[in-house]
């Protein structure tokens, strides 16, 4: 996950998973632009997720799985990345490897995962309250910029063999489409190169 500018400490910074085994991409994260806001960060359908804030301990990743039945409000720690690489005051790219066992789920064991949704969120922060109307910043895989129709363009990966899903073979996300959102209807372009995603790519190693 790389963005035009450096990482901001401060900032959150997601990849986020759905184990469906639904070839289609029918339902997968979607971010949250408006109240009531929900956990600050993803909607839609969605079962574990990668997170990058320079809070946690081990070089700032872990690794959470929500609690089905929670309408993704709860989520338990699942562990650490295998592998990351840590982050400096000039790094822009995230990068992380795990084991296909954290994103397992209660009813789709590791064996049985054929294909997964996934999205990249980078946000400035994360609402809880349904009342809160300040501005919150984003940007999403897809093109986020208001009216384009392509906010939820998550991407479907196959685990069944080895293979690289990238901005490249897929692009379909933008330069400068970070959006400034409220709970009041306000939605416009901004200018935040910490929080512009410009490329990603996701790799199966069988």
């Amino acid at each position: 996950m790389t963005m035009s500018g450096a990482i901001t400490p401060d900032y959150y910074y997601f990849v986020i998973f759905n184990t469906s085994n639904d070839p289609t991409g029918a339902n997968g994260p979607e971010p949250v632009i408006a109240p009531p806001w929900g956990n600050g960060f993803v909607g839609g359908s969605a079962t574990s997720f990668v997170e990058y804030h320079s809070s946690l301990p081990y070089d700032g990743y872990a690794v959470y799985s929500f609690i089905s039945g929670t309408s993704l409000q709860q989520y338990t720690a699942s562990g650490i990345p295998t592998q990351d690489t840590a982050v400096t005051s000039s790094s822009r790219t995230l990068e992380f490897t795990i084991p296909l066992s954290y994103l397992a789920t209660g009813s789709i064991s590791t064996s049985a995962i054929t294909n997964i949704q996934v999205n990249m969120i980078a946000t400035d922060r994360l609402p809880s309250n349904p009342n809160d109307t300040s501005a919150k910043l984003f940007d999403a895989l897809g093109n986020s910029n208001y009216g384009s129709g392509e906010l939820n363009d998550y991407v479907t990966i196959s685990t069944t063999q080895s293979g690289t899903y990238n901005n490249t073979k897929t692009p379909i996300e933008p330069a400068g489409d970070v959006q400034s959102t409220n709970g009041s209807g306000g939605y416009s372009n901004v200018s935040e190169p910490s929080l512009d995603i410009v490329d990603w790519s996701v790799e199966v190693s069988k």
